[in-house]
């Protein structure tokens, strides 16, 4: 599996993007999201993120053209002192994962945030409560890739009848920081 980067098409990559997410919203805690969206809104949150100008990739499979992952920066929060941070989003098919291809879209939207003059990535990583956070593979990828966690709330979300927490990690786009 050779895989490609590219910019998200919306409308054309909107089934592939729900088809991808919807077993995370459905069979884990990596989203705190419980009905998975639909295509329709998959290409609206894709649209919604290029019309802030900000990174949104997938990975497509050079020999099938199968879409196997995607990852994108999203403003952190609406205020405009906010407007030098974003918030990554990451999600790669469970036969493309262990491969690399998780640093690649990482390294690609790191890269265009910096461009863009960002100075700082967040990520919210959501742990399944019976899962030790060590041995959360989110976790694992985020502090291996240079994030430092910089907080963590407990029980913040409820899925499957049980709290949850979640981890709170900064990556600094900026030299200097």
């Amino acid at each position: 599996m050779t895989p490609i980067l590219r910019p998200v098409n919306p409308a054309p990559d909107a089934d592939a993007l729900a088809a991808i997410y919807a077993p995370f919203v459905l069979n884990t805690f990596i989203s705190f999201e419980e009905v998975p969206p639909t295509p329709t809104e998959m290409q609206a949150r894709a649209e919604a993120v290029l019309d802030k100008g900000l990174p949104y990739l997938v990975a497509e499979d050079a020999a099938t053209g199968r879409i196997i992952g995607y990852a994108y920066a999203s403003p952190y929060r609406p205020r405009t002192a906010y407007r030098f941070s974003v918030e990554s989003s990451i999600y790669v098919h469970p036969d493309a994962q262990g491969v690399g291809l998780g640093r690649r879209l990482m390294d690609a939207v790191t890269d265009r945030c910096r461009e863009l003059g960002m100075k700082t990535m967040l990520a919210v990583v959501s742990l399944d409560p019976d899962i030790a956070i060590e041995d959360n593979p989110s976790v694992r990828f985020h502090l291996g890739y240079g994030f430092k966690q910089v907080g963590f709330l407990t029980n913040i979300g409820r899925k499957f009848r049980k709290w949850a927490p979640t981890v709170l990690f900064k990556l600094a786009l900026a030299l200097g920081e």
